[in-house]
């Protein structure tokens, strides 16, 4: 049996490879993070390496290893805080040669000054003589050259094979903005990934207008766009708020690049231009995660609990009727999403298509247990599974069934804003007397209203209210047929 080993360059390859796939987890935004974490680390070692090995090999004596660390930890601390303040953390500051080497030698030199004028002032100098400073100032700044060398070098890099990922975007823009600027540019100076873009035309064609938003949103859809990016002249103010106005109907943050003008002062600054939040996310990060972490926790330990309710449920229906004991309807979710709602069956017949009769009072279609169940809301449990799929909340504007959504989206022109979160099993409309079937146009437009001012008003604790609410209008019954 023969074994044959990696050649060189076969481990180089591999090692590289293996290096590209972490590197997949770094992202435009963290660059400076993670950079500044292995300046301290540095710093902090060489600290701890340069005074053992001058107490060793020069003076051949041991030395306080704690002591060294705080002093290491200090010196780490003043030049990550230093570099902050003036912005050479910046992702863009590290494609300048002149910025990074020029910024890490002024400011290891004020670090070093820094350090020597505390150790004297408060008389700790016998722990950390002047050799180990010597020993430590000039090991120090060629590894930092070294490091930032090696994370410029792998940062253009990235930028130039696509590795460096970034917010994916939908740029939107004039002729003259989008001709200066490439998807390079795009990423290298504002940390968002294009993934589209689009020319929108002069205000006086409106049709066109249309036409361009209709294909960015369905682009956005199509690429699960997180924003969109507008690149136009700051002075088209009437253009740049048409845009904004348009392209409410999905629920992404609207950002708006510096134009050229606006770049042309920024081009000699060590700071990156600004990009302006015209529209906020309805939900921030925090916000989604909390609401995430809701639930989670409340679904999933709903489901252990209910376990043989559920069951017993299931055994009741299959007793009752004919058919099987849940049904799946297509429903809209968060950003117009398709899936599928679960349910328990209450009625003989499971309805999906383009036409579908809402339930009303005295139905005949609702079984004897269906009946129960509706009353109860028992039925709406199955919907647990979607809030764990991350396809629903337990509080939210509730989904509609895909008939229902094109004719209401068609009457009601604020009623596509309502999937600007993901869909509840409960909700502000339905604690509020719209639960059930809404049979009249104008109904339906005050549940909208409901909808649309939880997602403006949305907390923590008003989707906590509302689930305690929900419980004291189960028990009343209102609407429930």
């Amino acid at each position: 049996m023969t074994l044959l080993s990696q050649s060189p360059n076969e481990a180089a390859s591999k090692a590289r490879a293996d290096f590209d796939r972490v590197a997949k987890l770094v992202s435009y935004g963290n660059v400076g993070f993670l950079v500044a974490v292995l300046d301290f680390v540095v710093i902090t070692l060489t600290s701890i390496a340069a005074n053992c090995g001058y107490h060793y090999f020069v003076l051949g004596s041991q030395v306080d290893i704690s002591a060294l660390l705080g002093i290491g930890t200090i010196s780490g601390l003043l030049f990550v805080l230093i570099t902050a303040t003036r912005g050479y953390y910046q992702t863009r500051a590290f494609l300048s040669a002149k910025k990074k080497s020029k910024g890490i030698v002024s400011t290891w030199i004020s670090v070093l000054l820094i350090v020597i004028s505390l150790l004297f002032l408060l008389k700790v100098g016998n722990h950390y003589s002047r050799g180990s400073v010597i020993f430590f100032g000039l090991f120090g700044l060629p590894l930092l050259l070294g490091l930032r060398a090696i994370v410029c070098k792998e940062l253009g890099r990235w930028l130039m094979t696509g590795g460096l990922s970034g917010p994916r975007c939908i740029l939107i823009g004039d002729h003259e903005e989008l001709h200066e600027l490439s998807a390079l540019e795009v990423l290298q100076n504002f940390g968002v990934r294009e993934v589209c873009r689009f020319e929108f035309p002069p205000l006086a064609e409106t049709n066109h207008d249309a036409q361009v938003v209709d294909t960015a949103v369905a682009a956005a859809r199509r690429t699960n766009a997180e924003q969109f990016v507008l690149a136009l002249s700051w002075v088209d103010v009437r253009g740049r708020d048409l845009l904004v106005k348009m392209l409410r109907i999905l629920p992404l943050p609207v950002l708006l690049l510096p134009d050229r003008s606006v770049r042309r002062v920024f081009s000699q600054a060590s700071t990156e231009p600004p990009l302006l939040e015209l529209r906020r996310a309805p939900l921030s990060k925090f916000e989604l995660a909390a609401k995430r972490a809701l639930d989670l926790m409340s679904a999933g330990t709903g489901l252990v609990i209910l376990l043989p309710l559920l069951a017993v449920v299931s055994l009741a229906i299959k007793l009752d009727s004919r058919g099987p004991v849940t049904f799946r309807q297509r429903r809209r979710g968060f950003n117009g999403r398709e899936f599928m709602i679960w349910k328990f069956r209450t009625m003989t017949v499971v309805e999906d298509g383009k036409a579908i009769c809402q339930a009303k009072r005295n139905d005949e279609r609702v079984t004897h247990v269906g009946h129960l169940l509706r009353a109860t809301s028992i039925d709406e449990l199955p919907q647990l599974v979607n809030v764990l799929r991350g396809e629903m909340s337990l509080v939210g504007p509730r989904p509609h069934a895909l008939a229902h959504d094109d004719v209401y989206g068609q009457a009601i022109g604020k009623y596509a804003f309502r999937h600007h979160v993901k869909p509840g099993i409960t909700g502000w409309a339905q604690v509020n007397g719209f639960r059930g079937g809404t049979p009249e146009l104008d109904l339906m437009e005050k549940r909208i209203d409901l909808d649309l001012w939880y997602i403006d008003n949305w907390s923590f604790w008003l989707d906590l209210w509302i689930l305690v609410r929900t419980c004291f209008e189960i028990v009343r019954g209102r609407n429930a047929y």
